[in-house]
């Protein structure tokens, strides 16, 4: 956060604020010194701790009840707080990214803007994102989330369009976010960006992660972080959270005429310690899941022309959806489909 202040401060915005979202598992004394430092630094800065955020939940009992503790889930709170208090364009970062010399807040303050970009079609309606950057030892890879059945007979078509940017992606230097897989298969690194920014196309999909993304106030009715922990035949369902919700979300914002793009501003991803076994057995049902729900989530047909309206329709569809490939996966979907439609009446009342 200290970097990105410090960032913020050198190329001059002063209307940048900070909110730490705590959770149970998370020191409470030092996100308070990290807020206490950014104010030092000149900025809005909001520690939420435990009580405060318990407090603030009191108004919205359904909403405590799928936003769950120790959970990176635990961002929607982050998000719902920062659209209360007006922030026009929304920033979610993870812990483990760095910001880099570059004017940070300046690439992702397109959002909200018309743009001239360069866009990606793709016949087979997916684009990988990691194929705009440079690897060491270079290798083909595809981002955490990225359907397997779409990693082949993919042609590209280029072109520039214009469009009204509702959410942009950054990607990283260092470790890319890729899963288990790939990770277990061989280490890479990323080196640089080897494009401009781009754009996707309507019907076009991408992998939308957490880790360096921003998105714009209207976006929020449909952009809901996925609650994980569902347990299928003894395994535990994760690390799809986010994908799942920018899945949904681009469908969305498709539907509403609006634009992704993706490339810019650049994180240095130094990544957390993982056990990747561990992360694969949390990945596994994610990526058999996502098989499924991929082609139905491509071929719906959703009703509404807002933000809130399309979001309601595509979580009373993914209610009814008989595409899961397991009757506890299905379950578990409906469930998140109440959680979605939650989601859209809390946004309406703030």
């Amino acid at each position: 956060m200290i970097g990105y202040a410090e960032n913020s401060k050198k190329y001059g915005h002063t209307d940048v604020g900070f909110i730490i979202i705590g959770d149970r598992r998370t020191p409470e004394k030092a996100n308070q010194r990290v807020a206490d430092t950014l104010e030092n630094h000149g900025f809005s800065a909001q520690y939420w701790s435990v009580n405060k955020q318990e407090e603030w939940l009191t108004e919205f009992p359904k909403l405590a009840e799928i936003i769950p503790w120790n959970s990176d889930c635990r961002r929607n709170l982050g998000y719902l707080i920062a659209y209360q208090q007006g922030a026009e364009i929304i920033i979610t970062i993870d812990d483990d990214n760095f910001v880099t010399n570059e004017d940070y807040f300046t690439k992702h303050s397109i959002v909200g803007t018309t743009q001239t970009l360069l866009t990606i079609s793709s016949t087979n309606k997916w684009f990988n994102p990691c194929s705009l950057l440079q690897t060491n030892p270079l290798r083909n890879i595809y981002p955490r989330g990225f359907p397997y059945n779409r990693r082949q007979n993919n042609d590209l078509l280029w072109g520039y369009s214009t469009g009204k940017v509702a959410l942009n992606m950054g990607l990283w230097l260092g470790h890319p976010d890729v899963d288990a897989i790939t990770n277990l298969n061989e280490s890479v690194g990323i080196t640089r960006f080897n494009s401009e920014q781009v754009m996707l196309a309507q019907g076009t999909f991408a992998p939308i992660n957490t880790q360096n993304t921003a998105f714009h106030r209207s976006v929020l009715p449909a952009y809901y972080y996925i609650p994980m922990g569902a347990r299928i035949y003894g395994m535990t369902l994760d690390r799809f959270g986010d994908i799942w919700a920018g899945l949904f979300v681009k469908k969305i914002i498709d539907q509403v005429n609006d634009r992704v793009a993706i490339g810019e501003p650049l994180t240095y991803h130094k990544r957390n310690p993982h056990d990747l076994m561990k992360d694969l057995r949390f990945e596994i049902w994610g990526i058999l899941i996502t098989e499924h729900l991929v082609p139905a989530v491509e071929s719906m047909i959703i009703d509404g022309k807002t933000y809130p309206d399309a979001y309601m329709d595509l979580a009373e569809k993914l209610f009814h959806l008989d595409c899961y490939p397991d009757k506890v996966a299905s379950k578990y979907f409906c469930k998140i489909s109440q959680g979605m439609k939650t989601w859209v009446n809390i946004c309406d009342r703030l």
